[in-house]
């Protein structure tokens, strides 16, 4: 029987790993984050530029003031200064109405930004789903699912206190068979030779006893008992003659 290998190394990468699609919105958040940090300062680098502007608007009404009335300059340059200081004064008002669009439009950028931003870590720090409580085996599958991992130690004493559970004849045979197969490996050979045969003799119809009767074969070798292991090989190819593992039971024969 095939031994299943554990699957921890690939259970502790699937774990441990983030997925893909977490790490591309990660890095999503991370260039939002800059481009906010960019236009906020320029945000603020243009909300300076127009007090700065404002400031200097004040200032040249406060000029034109004081120029209107002045008694000591003269009327004509008056009226030059005058024309001069609206003529700047237009400009300076034009270029704040400018900036003042500008601001108004990086304002709206910041705030579809943040509504973006906020929606997707909200689906970032969306609860999992909750996993599925794995369904608790019964002391048969665990028994057997210890055996199918390799865990022949663990195993058993498990398939052991089988024996003496009530179990259909189809599992009993592959209790005694395993148990057979766990004494073989451990080469607890007095054991292997126990389970091998009660199941040959209790259940002798169980196609369990195709493997069965090839190991318990090998076991009367290993003990040197040859003449043995020729009559299992022989009760074997006679009683499951179409059995896939009438070959290997043909390839041993001829070796001994």
């Amino acid at each position: 029987m095939k031994r299943t290998l554990p699957l921890i190394a690939l259970l502790l990468i699937i774990t441990s790993c983030k997925t893909q699609e977490q790490i591309k919105r990660e890095q999503l958040v991370d260039s939002i984050s800059v481009q906010m940090v960019q236009n906020q300062r320029l945000s603020a680098d243009s909300t300076v530029k127009l007090q700065e502007i404002e400031e200097k608007v004040n200032k040249f009404q406060g000029v034109l003031e004081e120029s209107a009335y002045s008694k000591n300059e003269n009327a004509v340059k008056l009226e030059e200064r005058i024309k001069a200081l609206e003529d700047l004064t237009q400009s300076l008002n034009t270029q704040l109405q400018d900036s003042t669009n500008k601001v108004t439009a990086v304002e709206k950028r910041l705030s579809a930004q943040d509504k973006f931003i906020k929606e997707i870590l909200k689906n970032l720090k969306a609860p999992k789903k909750k996993r599925k409580k794995a369904k608790k085996l019964g002391p048969y599958a665990t028994a057997m699912n210890n055996y199918g991992k390799g865990r022949y130690k663990t195993a058993r004493p498990q398939l052991q206190a089988l024996l003496e559970k009530k179990l259909t004849s189809s599992k009993k045979a592959r209790v005694l068979h395993n148990l057979g197969m766990v004494s073989f490996i451990l080469k607890n050979d007095q054991d292997a030779l126990t389970y091998f045969s009660k199941l040959f003799t209790e259940y002798p119809k169980s196609t369990y006893n195709a493997n069965g009767l090839i190991h318990l074969a090998k076991t009367f070798k290993r003990l040197g008992q040859v003449e043995q292991a020729k009559q299992t090989l022989d009760t074997m190819l006679k009683q499951f003659p179409k059995h896939k593992r009438s070959k290997t039971a043909k390839k041993l024969l001829k070796k001994m």
